[in-house]
């Protein structure tokens, strides 16, 4: 059981770090979009983890579903700001976002 414990966070730990590095390198807002709900992910694959550690996944599960809730509110905010940020300046690049104000 803790050998499959070990694995789990050490796979939530390298999907944590490949949208962190997504959000980081990349000027894209989609691309950094895509490394938000990939680090989001990473957070189901811990609870998960820790709810079937624990012996607790009726709470694991209300926690997964919360979650998951919050990502939708969260996706569908960012895409907003995306197609405004598009229509304002034509491109999705961060460094143009100077131009957005109020």
């Amino acid at each position: 059981m803790t050998s499959t414990f070990s694995m789990d966070w050490l796979f939530a730990a390298i999907i944590f770090f490949i949208g962190a590095y997504c959000m980081a390198v990349s000027r894209n807002l989609i691309k950094q979009l895509i490394g938000l709900e990939i680090i989001s992910k990473a957070a189901l694959i811990a609870l998960i983890s820790a709810g079937a550690l624990s012996g607790n996944t009726n709470l694991a599960q209300a926690l997964i579903i919360t979650v998951i809730l919050v990502e939708a509110v969260i996706v569908a905010t960012g895409l907003a700001l995306l197609v405004k940020a598009y229509k304002v300046n034509g491109a999705i690049d961060i460094k143009k976002l100077n131009n957005m104000r109020g």
